[in-house]
C-alpha cells in the first residue's frame, strides 16, 4: 500500500525491536550504576564529586565508567557534590615581629617523597545546634595525604597542637626518622612559641613557615580542611557533646587515611599509597594466585627497612640542625632591619596620635552640645505644661533656637 516491500518492512521491525531491547538493557545498567552510587553515599556519608565517584566505582565494584556519564546521572539523580564552606577563619592568626620567624624551605614545592613534607595547621569547627566552636589542628604528609596526628580542643592553645604533634609521634615517629624532614606550617604564634620550636628541634626536625597572607605557601592542609567541611561541618550539628564531636573526627579521619580511595593516590587511600610509596608493590587481595594474607605484610617489609635506615638517620641528624639553624639567618641586612623597625614604630604612634586629636575634636565637640541640652532642659522647667504640649511634634523642636542641641546629637545614633 505505501510502496515499502516486506524485506524493508520486517528489516526496519527488527532494527527497531533490538534498538528497544539495547536501550532497556541501558537503562538497567543506569539504573544499577545509580544504585551502586547510592551505596557510595551511604557509606561516606556525603555527596562526592565525579572523580570520587569514579575511583570508588572502580575499587569496591570494579565498574570502569567515564566522568562524563557519572556526570549525567548525577543530574538525573537531582543529587550535587557537596559544596566547600566558607573559611570565616582566614586571617584570624597572630603573628609576631619577622625576625622570630623561621625561613620557608619548602617554596609550594610539596611532592618531593613520603614522609619528607609534613604539613600542619589550625581550623575552626563547630557542633550543636548553637554552633559551639572548637578548635582543630593537624599534621598531614603532604605526598601521601595521609592524615599522621590530630587534636581538637576548646581553646586554640600550644597544647593543641603539641597534642596532635604527640600523636604523630606516636604513630609514625619511626617512619619520621629521616634526614632533612619539614615540618611545615603558618606564621602563628602557638607555631612560633619557643616550646614548639624546642620540640621540633629536639627530635631533629626542620621548621618551615609560609609567607604572611599567602594560603599558596600551605595549599595541601588548607585544601584538605575544606574539603573536610565540606564532608562532616552539616553533620556536626547533630552532635550533643564536645565528646561526641571528637569521636565524629576521629572516625572521619580513620576513614579517609583507610577507605577513601583518590585519583591522584593511584586510586589508593593514603595509607595504601604510602605502603606502595615504600615498597614498589600495588595493593592486591593476591599476587600470582597467592594470596595476600598469606604473605608477608606491607607494614612488616617498611618496618624492617625502617630499621635498617634509624642508624644512618641518626648519623645525618646533627648536620641538618646545623643546616636548620643556618637556614634562620636573616636575608635582609641588620641595620636596615632596624630601620625598618623604626619606620614601623613611627607610622603605628602618628596613627595612633591621629586617633587620639579626632577623638579629643570629638569629645570637645560633644561637650559643647551637653552644655546645650543641659539650658534646653533649663528652658523647658520654665515652661508650663500646657506649653510643652507643642513639642511632643517634632516639628516645634526643629523651629525653636533654645532646642538647635539636637543637630549635634547625629554621629551618635
Amino acid at each position: 500500500m505505501c510502496r515499502v516491500s516486506r524485506s524493508s518492512f520486517e528489516g526496519r521491525k527488527k532494527s527497531r525491536i533490538e534498538e528497544e531491547k539495547r536501550q532497556k538493557e541501558k537503562n538497567d545498567k543506569e539504573t544499577a550504576i545509580k544504585m551502586t552510587m547510592r551505596s557510595i553515599i551511604r557509606k561516606l556519608g556525603y555527596v562526592p564529586g565525579e572523580r570520587s565517584f569514579k575511583v570508588f566505582l572502580w575499587r569496591d565494584f570494579d565498574i570502569c565508567i567515564g566522568r562524563k556519564l557519572i556526570r549525567r546521572l548525577m543530574k538525573e539523580m537531582h543529587i550535587s557534590a557537596a559544596t566547600p564552606k566558607k573559611d570565616a577563619y582566614k586571617g584570624a592568626a597572630k603573628h609576631d615581629h619577622p625576625c622570630t620567624a623561621p625561613g620557608n624551605l619548602v617554596n609550594q614545592d610539596f611532592r618531593i617523597a613520603p614522609r619528607k613534607i609534613i604539613c600542619t595547621d589550625i581550623t575552626y569547627l563547630y557542633f550543636g545546634i548553637f554552633r559551639t566552636v572548637i578548635y582543630l589542628c593537624v599534621f598531614r604528609d603532604a605526598f601521601t595525604k595521609e592524615v599522621l596526628g590530630w587534636s581538637v580542643k576548646r581553646q586554640m592553645t600550644t597544647n593543641l597542637i603539641r597534642a596532635a604533634y604527640e600523636m604523630m609521634m606516636k604513630n609514625h615517629g619511626e617512619e619520621l626518622k629521616n634526614p632533612n624532614v619539614i615540618i611545615h606550617s603558618d606564621q602563628g604564634c602557638q607555631y612560633l612559641s619557643t616550646s614548639f620550636k624546642q620540640l621540633l628541634e629536639d627530635d631533629g626536625f626542620l621548621q618551615s613557615v609560609s609567607a604572611r597572607g599567602n594560603s599558596q605557601d600551605n595549599a595541601p592542609i588548607e585544601s584538605f580542611f575544606s574539603r573536610m567541611k565540606t564532608a562532616i561541618l552539616d553533620v556536626m550539628a547533630l552532635c550533643k557533646s564536645f565528646d561526641q564531636a571528637e569521636k565524629l573526627l576521629k572516625g572521619y579521619f580513620e576513614k579517609y587515611n583507610n577507605e577513601i580511595y583518590q585519583l591522584d593516590l593511584a586510586g589508593l587511600t593514603p595509607h595504601e599509597f604510602y605502603l606502595y610509596c615504600m615498597t614498589g608493590v600495588y595493593p592486591c587481595d593476591n599476587y600470582f594466585g597467592v594470596k595476600a594474607s598469606e604473605m608477608r605484610s606491607l607494614e612488616s617489609l617498611i618496618r624492617c627497612r625502617l630499621e635498617k635506615a634509624a642508624e644512618t638517620a641518626r648519623k645525618m641528624r646533627t648536620a641538618y640542625q646545623e643546616r636548620s639553624r643556618a637556614s634562620q639567618l636573616l636575608k635582609k641586612d641588620p641595620l636596615q632591619m632596624t630601620i625598618d623597625d623604626q619606620r614601623l614604630l613611627i607610622r603605628v604612634i602618628n596613627r595612633y596620635k591621629k586617633h587620639r586629636d579626632k577623638i579629643d575634636e570629638e569629645i570637645e565637640r560633644l561637650t559643647d552640645v551637653l552644655r546645650q541640652a543641659v539650658e534646653a532642659q533649663e528652658y523647658m522647667e520654665s515652661l508650663s505644661k500646657e506649653q510643652r504640649v507643642v513639642y511632643r511634634h517634632p516639628q516645634a523642636w526643629q523651629n525653636d533656637p533654645h532646642l538647635r542641641y539636637i543637630y549635634g546629637m547625629g554621629s551618635l545614633f
